[in-house]
């Protein structure tokens, strides 16, 4: 991306401290169960020589004097409206981005590569009505399957993914510019674009290789093009809001949500599996597939991360875990009691050898031994996710299970950003 020239760079806004993290900003309330910080920890004086009296404790060493810090300059941000499209930018997305002062009128907008994002697109919107003098909380949106590709939609266009990117965009620009206008700050969606069918290098077996399993991995595979990492997309963002759209350095202190819809839900988990302390809550939309919130939410819960973990969900759609298309909760247990009832022909037959059985519902299945138990060591760790999920996660701190009629597809439009969610989630 082009960068224009600052008096002062953004790293140095970043040293001075003008631009903060939402930890030092917005913590979250303490969890009684977490052990207390260095700074809330009594005051232990040094102990007295032998034989001096001891009515009154030895007096602290002073301490060091702080290190002059730069003042913090605080001025309202200069926005610039309009769209800002990087020739590089994908055809798709400059027709979207043309077509963005109709619709949103004094907003603003910036497509183009970033490096974050692994070279690929990102777009970024501040809708209109934005107030110059307000603090910015960050939107991270990850679309879901065959939404990579944002294509007009045509009458010569038959089949959905065609034309699902363009749909999904304008959804959560939607939700995002309704967002807006009923908070009491501003708010900036950051909209990355996947790079779709992406399985990590050397990858065996069964996949859904409709989605990338690769985007914002913690751990860089094997892949010298692979180079996506979330703190990066953070920092460019940072930029393209200061340098590009007018936003000053500080009003960017205000929270940062990650959220995924469907598949997107991967990407959150790799976002949240490597951590990252701009992050104030994980959104997944319809997205709470088996090893991905309960991954994330196991990786938080081992570094003591504060950030939200919330999933709203589709009653009986494709990512309730007791009912719908894959009801796996449900599955992995009954396949787990299966398991300890046919280990020993298994053991006998062999892995591949296929079971005629009733499945959870009492209607009958094939099923491979090596799926049994595969299943069994699966419901081995998951066995207490499944237990909480089922009383609604009532019990467990920071996460937050909200049930919803509103179809799958729909979910962008209706709940990007926390739009129409309870604001107390996580208390």
């Amino acid at each position: 991306m082009a960068k224009p020239t600052l008096a002062l760079s953004f790293v140095a806004l970043l040293s001075a401290g003008c631009v903060q993290t939402v930890a030092e900003v917005d913590p979250q309330p303490a969890d009684p169960d977490m052990p207390e910080s260095a700074d809330s920890a009594p005051v232990l004086h040094e102990s007295a020589p032998l034989g001096s009296s001891t009515s009154e404790p030895a007096p602290a060493p002073a301490p060091e004097p702080a290190p002059a810090q730069p003042p913090i300059e605080v001025a309202d941000s200069e926005l610039v409206a309009g769209a800002q499209i990087d020739p590089n930018t994908a055809p798709g997305l400059q027709d979207f981005a043309d077509e963005f002062s109709q619709l949103y009128a004094g907003g603003s907008l910036w497509v183009g590569p970033l490096e974050g994002n692994g070279g690929r697109d990102v777009l970024i919107f501040i809708p209109p009505k934005a107030d110059p003098a307000a603090e910015f909380e960050l939107v991270f949106h990850f679309h879901g399957t065959y939404s990579e590709l944002v294509q007009r939609r045509t009458d010569a266009m038959k089949k959905k993914r065609e034309w699902v990117g363009w749909d999904r965009l304008e959804q959560t620009l939607a939700a995002i510019d309704q967002l807006a206008g009923e908070a009491d700050h501003n708010v900036a969606l950051i909209y990355p674009i996947s790079a779709g069918k992406r399985l990590e290098p050397g990858h065996r077996g069964w996949s859904n290789v409709a989605y990338d399993r690769m985007w914002m991995q913690p751990a860089a595979p094997a892949d010298p093009a692979y180079r996506d990492d979330f703190d990066r997309l953070h920092a460019d963002s940072l930029e393209v809001l200061v340098e590009a759209l007018g936003v000053h350095p500080s009003k960017l202190r205000g929270g940062v949500i990650v959220e995924g819809h469907s598949a997107g839900g991967q990407a959150v988990t790799n976002v949240a599996v490597r951590g990252s302390t701009h992050v104030g809550e994980y959104l997944y939309l319809d997205a709470s597939f088996m090893g991905w919130s309960d991954v994330a939410h196991e990786a938080l819960a081992a570094r003591n991360d504060p950030a939200l973990l919330t999933m709203v969900v589709r009653d009986g759609g494709i990512a309730d875990p007791f009912e719908g298309r894959d009801p796996w909760c449900l599955v992995i247990e009954h396949h787990a009691k299966l398991w300890t009832e046919h280990a020993g022909t298994c053991g006998d037959q062999g892995p591949a050898h296929e079971l005629k059985l009733r499945d959870h519902a009492g209607e009958r299945e094939t099923v491979a031994c090596e799926d049994l138990e595969l299943d069994a060591e699966s419901f081995d760790e998951l066995e207490d996710w499944c237990r909480e999920m089922a009383d609604e996660m009532r019990q467990v701190p920071r996460v937050t299970l909200i049930r919803t009629k509103v179809v799958h597809a729909k979910h962008p439009r209706s709940f990007s950003g926390g739009l129409g969610l309870p604001e107390d989630r996580g208390q």
